[in-house]
C-alpha cells in the first residue's frame, strides 16, 4: 500500500499546475496555428505579388494593372448577345444548328477570348509567379525573424531514493522549457547580421531546484573583398527584378500575338462558311447545267458523254459543299474552344464582318515603320538590356576571383546563475573580434564562372544584333505580304469576272445546243477558286496590315480585348 506524504502531494499538484501549463502552451500554439491559414497565406501572397506587379507594370507599354490580374472570371454569359434567324440553305442540314444560335460579333469574341481563353490565363499566372518569385527575392534580404518555443516533461525513478518512513520509491520529476527568438539579415553591403535570444528553464519538482538561463547573442560578419559591395550582394535581386520588367514585356508582346491570332481565326471561320456558299452555289450551277443537258440528250442534241461529264462535275462538287461544311464546322468548334467557350454552345459568327473589310494599304513607309519598331518593341528593348545584364554579371563574376577577407564581431551578454527571471545582466558581456583570410589558392571554379560570364556578354551582344535584324526581316516581310495580298486581290477580281463571263458564255452556248460539256465545267470550277481567292486575299490584305502593326509595336489592346493601331511621332 502506497503511503501519502505532504511531499508527494505538493508534488502531485506541482505535476498537476506543470500540466495545465503544458495545456496552455498547447492551445496557444492552436490558436496561432489556425490564425494563419490557408486563407491568410493566399490572401498576403496575392497582396504581394500583385503590389509587385502594379510597381512594374507602368514601365510597359500595353500592360495595365488590370490586365494581370489572375482573379478566375464569371462563367460567360451570352444572354446579351442577339439570335441569328433561319438558317442558311446552302448549309444543308446544318442550317438547323443556326436556328436561334447566338451571334458574336468581333468585339465580344476578342473579349471573350481574353477574359476566358485558356492560352491568355495561362500567359497572365506565368506573369504572376514570376512576381511571386520576385517576392521571395526581396525577402531575402530584408530582417528574416524567427522564433520558437518547446516544453518537455519528464518522470524518472532511477535516482530515486527511500525516504525515512515510506516503503515506496519517489520519482523524480522534471519539467523543462526552452524559449528563442531572433532575426537573420543579409545586408546590401554583403554584411550578414544574426541576432539570439535563448531561455532555458529548469525545474526539479522534487526538492524545488530550479535552473535559469537566458542568453542574448548578436553576430556581425562583413567581407571586405570577396562577396563585399552592393552589385554582389544585389545581384540576385536585381536580375529578378529585371527578370519580372522582361516577362511583363513579353506579356505586352503575347496580347499583341494573341488578339492577331483570334482576328485571324475569326475571319478563317468566316472564310470557311463562305466557301460553303460558293460551292453550293457552285453545286446548283451543275444541277441546272445538268438537268437541261439531259433534257438536250433527250431531244438528241447532246451525248451521253456530255451529260455523264456534267453528271460527273455535280457529283464533285455535291463532295466539294459537303466537305466545306465540315471543315467550317471544324473550323467553328475549335475557335470556341480557343476563345474559352463551351463547344455546346450554339454560337455563329457575325458574317457582315466579312463585308466591312477593305483594302487598305499602311499609311507610313517601310524605313520609317524599321524606325518606329526599333523604339517601341518590348522584345528589343530586352534584348538591349541582357547586354546590360551580361556586363554586371562580369563584375560579380571578378569579385569571385578576389580573396576572402572578412571581419567579425561578436557580442554574448547572459543572465545571472540562478535568477529565474529571463532578465539579461548586461554587466555580465563577452566580446570578440576576428578576422578571416582566405587565399585565391583554389579558383578553379571562379575562373570557370568568370570565363563564361564573358562568353554570355558575346552570346547577349550576337542576340541583341539578331533581334534587331529580325524586326527589321518582319517589317519588311510584313510589307511585301501586303503588296501581295493587295495583287492577289486585285487579281482575283479579274479572275473573278473573266469566270463570270465565261460562265455566262457557256450556258448560253449550252441552252443553244453549241457547248461543250468540259468547258462548262472548267468555267464553273475557275468561278468557284476565284471568288474564294478574292475572299481569301481581303482578308489576307486584313492580317498582314494587322501583322505589320504589331511588329512595329503599335498595335495596342485594351483591357476589353478590342486593339487599336497607336502611331505616335517616335524616334529613335
Amino acid at each position: 500500500m502506497r503511503t501519502v506524504t505532504s511531499e508527494s502531494v505538493r508534488s502531485f499538484a506541482e505535476w498537476k499546475g506543470r500540466l495545465r501549463l503544458f495545456h496552455s502552451g498547447i492551445l496557444l500554439a492552436g490558436v496561432s496555428f489556425v490564425s494563419c491559414t490557408p486563407d491568410v497565406y493566399h490572401t498576403r501572397a496575392d497582396t504581394e505579388a500583385y503590389t509587385t506587379l502594379y510597381q512594374k507594370t507602368p514601365a510597359v507599354e500595353n500592360v495595365s494593372p488590370p490586365d494581370v490580374d489572375i482573379a478566375l472570371p464569371d462563367p460567360l454569359d451570352l444572354s446579351g448577345l442577339s439570335q441569328s434567324g433561319r438558317g442558311e440553305e446552302f448549309l444543308g442540314e446544318t442550317a438547323r444548328y443556326e436556328v436561334g444560335a447566338k451571334v458574336l460579333p468581333l468585339a465580344d469574341a476578342l473579349e471573350t477570348g481574353i477574359t476566358h481563353g485558356r492560352e491568355y490565363l495561362g500567359q497572365k499566372e506565368g506573369v504572376f509567379l514570376s512576381a511571386l518569385d520576385l517576392t521571395l527575392a526581396r525577402y531575402r534580404l530584408a530582417p528574416i525573424f524567427r522564433a520558437g518555443d518547446d516544453v518537455a516533461w519528464a518522470s524518472d525513478s532511477r535516482n530515486a531514493q527511500v525516504q525515512q518512513g515510506v516503503t515506496d520509491l519517489v520519482s523524480t520529476n522534471t519539467f523543462a522549457r526552452n524559449e528563442g527568438a531572433g532575426f537573420t539579415w543579409l545586408y546590401k553591403t554583403g554584411a550578414r547580421i544574426t541576432t539570439d535570444f535563448t531561455r532555458d528553464f529548469l525545474r526539479f519538482t522534487t526538492g524545488n531546484r530550479s535552473v535559469n538561463q537566458s542568453n542574448l547573442a548578436v553576430s556581425v560578419v562583413q567581407p571586405l573583398l570577396q562577396g563585399a559591395g552592393t552589385t554582389v550582394t544585389m545581384e540576385a535581386l536585381t536580375q529578378e527584378e529585371r527578370d519580372l520588367l522582361y516577362d511583363l514585356r513579353e506579356f505586352a508582346d503575347f496580347r499583341r500575338a494573341y488578339i492577331v491570332d483570334l482576328v485571324s481565326d475569326y475571319y478563317g471561320v468566316l472564310r470557311a462558311r463562305d466557301q460553303v456558299k460558293n460551292n453550293y452555289v457552285a453545286y446548283e450551277g451543275f444541277l441546272k447545267s445538268v438537268a437541261q443537258e439531259e433534257a438536250f440528250a433527250d431531244e438528241g442534241r447532246a451525248t451521253k458523254t456530255e451529260v455523264g461529264r456534267l453528271r460527273q462535275a455535280a457529283l464533285q462538287s455535291k463532295s466539294r459543299w459537303i466537305n466545306s461544311i465540315r471543315s467550317y464546322q471544324n473550323a467553328l468548334d475549335n475557335y470556341k474552344i480557343t476563345i474559352g467557350a463551351p463547344i455546346s454552345d450554339r454560337i455563329v459568327l457575325e458574317d457582315r464582318e466579312l463585308r466591312k473589310l477593305r483594302i487598305v494599304d499602311p499609311d507610313v513607309t517601310r524605313e520609317e515603320a524599321v524606325k518606329i519598331a526599333l523604339v517601341t518593341r518590348p522584345d528589343l528593348a530586352t534584348s538591349a538590356d541582357r547586354v546590360i545584364d551580361a556586363e554586371r554579371q562580369i563584375k560579380v563574376a571578378k569579385n569571385g576571383l578576389l580573396p576572402g577577407l572578412d571581419i567579425s564581431m561578436d557580442y554574448r551578454t547572459v543572465s545571472d546563475p540562478g535568477d529565474n527571471t529571463p532578465a539579461i545582466n548586461w554587466d555580465r558581456r563577452r566580446w570578440e573580434g576576428a578576422v578571416d583570410l582566405d587565399l585565391p589558392l583554389d579558383r578553379k571554379a571562379q575562373r570557370n564562372i568568370y570565363r563564361t560570364s564573358l562568353v554570355f556578354l558575346d552570346r547577349a551582344k550576337r542576340a541583341n544584333e539578331l533581334a534587331i535584324d529580325r524586326a527589321k526581316f518582319d517589317i519588311y516581310d510584313g510589307f511585301r505580304a501586303i503588296d501581295q495580298a493587295r495583287i492577289n486581290f486585285e487579281v482575283a477580281e479579274q479572275q473573278v469576272a473573266l469566270a463570270e463571263s465565261r460562265v455566262e458564255e457557256q450556258e448560253l452556248r449550252q441552252e443553244l445546243g453549241q457547248g461543250d460539256a468540259q468547258d462548262l465545267v472548267d468555267a464553273r470550277i475557275d468561278l468557284l477558286n476565284a471568288r474564294n481567292q478574292r475572299t481569301s486575299t481581303v482578308i489576307d490584305h486584313t492580317l498582314a496590315r494587322m501583322r505589320l502593326w504589331r511588329d512595329m509595336g503599335i498595335l495596342y489592346v485594351s483591357e476589353d480585348g478590342s486593339w487599336v493601331k497607336k502611331l505616335r511621332n517616335e524616334s529613335p
